[in-house]
């Protein structure tokens, strides 16, 4: 049930994301020069930085959550125009997640996950958190001409998330649980603004974990997120 180690080296795979970024910006960022100044037809290209804060819910009456959990995302979205006045468009992207969550959910050998009721030394919740790549697809409205770059905009689609990495401690132990932990997940979001500031409003699609035994019997503890922050589009 439990891997004593991870097959991921964490600043191994942000160090070739972090070329795989600057590789893709090249390319993006190096577009449409022929395009006449006067035409209509042009794209958004940008890269996204988010912040938000996340509410868990789940189908236990004992959860709760402890401090604030959060969730941080950036990476880059290409633009594809759907009419000659690209105000429609859809959006292609390769980003990457952290995430962090505080719960009074609690472990121990004998009676496996349960929660804590009274925040004494030895019964302190653990928290998580998890590192994803992802894949944002997104269908774009924005009422911007060729020559302006502050505009109203709103952005909604869903997101495709390989999680490679996560933590989850209490005290000073780690817990290790990738067997329960889903690999891949789905995301809804909607973005809604004005030039670089804008809200963000996300719903997983899927749980966080497959299943979590409560009390070391059948019945499966779950969670799913609900994040609300700002994200900035730069262009």
């Amino acid at each position: 049930m439990f891997n004593n180690k991870f097959k991921y080296s964490f600043k191994s795979i942000l160090g070739h994301y972090l070329l795989l970024t600057i590789f893709l910006c090249s390319k993006l960022f190096g577009q449409d020069l022929a395009t006449p100044v006067n035409s209509a037809f042009f794209r958004e290209d940008q890269i996204y930085i988010g912040i938000s804060l996340v509410s868990l819910k789940s189908n236990v009456e004992d959860f709760k959550p402890r401090a604030l959990s959060r969730h941080f995302q950036w990476g880059i979205i290409r633009d594809i125009p759907l009419v000659s006045s690209s105000k429609f468009s859809t959006g292609l992207g390769l980003g990457m997640s952290f995430e962090r969550y505080n719960t009074n959910l609690s472990y121990s050998e004998e009676i496996g996950y349960t929660f804590s009721e009274i925040d004494l030394d030895f019964e302190r919740p653990l928290y998580f958190s998890i590192q994803s790549f992802e894949i944002p697809i997104t269908l774009r409205w924005r009422n911007a001409t060729f020559n302006d770059f502050a505009f109203w905009r709103i952005y909604g689609g869903v997101s495709l998330n390989w999680n490679f990495k996560y933590k989850a401690k209490q005290n000073s132990n780690l817990i290790l649980f990738s067997d329960e932990l889903k690999k891949w997940g789905a995301t809804a979001h909607l973005s809604f603004g004005y030039n670089t500031w804008n809200f963000f409003i996300a719903y997983r699609l899927n749980p966080i974990f497959s299943s979590i035994p409560r009390n070391n019997n059948d019945f499966s503890i779950q969670f799913t997120p609900i994040k609300f922050g700002l994200i900035f589009y730069i262009l």
